[in-house]
């Protein structure tokens, strides 16, 4: 997806084959109560989407649903996220930069537990068109004289836990917590360096 904003023009460019969960269409089924009670959908046609979105199987049955309904700036927008637990490792991802750089982002798999390294150098992960196999997710963190930048998608959950000696760990000014969007626990060290975790950061209209 070119915007991590759901609903976008045509829907997810990547993941809109996977398999939605519970949590997604409750969430689309939010969007559509909202919608009504506003006056933007009659009950009628509520009551029919509603119908689709508990059928719907994947991300792109849904996408359709609150296209017409949110606006990617506007306060009800929240990211469409995909999960695919089925398919979890319980093996640890390892991101290591040594007098380096390593990045992560685009259309790649959070794991449960991800190892994360930066010996005098940099980490920047975006996790905005990620996809998750997990609900809850455990970042181990090692900082020295290095940076790590997380960008988290809006409503996103984060609990930083990393101990700062010399250098700090800064979370942004995130989004209220979503229950349907994954939780990040960060744990571990970070001396004269510095942790961020970020929301992204908004586009400026150009006339």
């Amino acid at each position: 997806m070119t915007n991590p904003i759901e609903p976008s023009d045509v829907g997810p460019a990547v993941g809109g084959h996977l398999a939605v969960s519970d949590a997604d269409r409750r969430h689309v089924i939010t969007l559509l109560n909202s919608a009504q009670a506003e006056g933007r959908l009659t009950a009628v046609e509520r009551d029919d989407r509603i119908a689709e979105a508990q059928a719907a199987e994947i991300f792109d049955d849904l996408v359709p649903l609150t296209r017409d309904l949110v606006s990617p700036t506007g306060p009800a927008a929240r990211p469409l996220v995909n999960y695919d637990t089925a398919n979890a490792s319980d093996a640890a991802d390892q991101i290591v930069a040594i007098f380096s750089g390593a990045s992560r982002k685009h259309a790649w798999r959070v794991r449960r537990n991800t190892s994360i390294m930066a010996v005098f150098g940099g980490v920047e992960l975006d996790l905005t068109q990620a996809t998750y196999e997990a609900h809850e997710l455990t970042f181990n963190v090692f900082c020295l004289f290095g940076g790590v930048e997380v960008t988290v998608p809006p409503g996103t959950d984060v609990d930083s836990q990393v101990i700062a000696i010399f250098g700090g760990t800064e979370v942004g000014r995130l989004t209220p917590p979503d229950p349907s969007l994954p939780k990040i626990r960060l744990k571990g060290f970070c001396g004269f360096g510095g942790v961020e975790i970020r929301n992204p950061k908004a586009r400026r209209n150009r006339n």
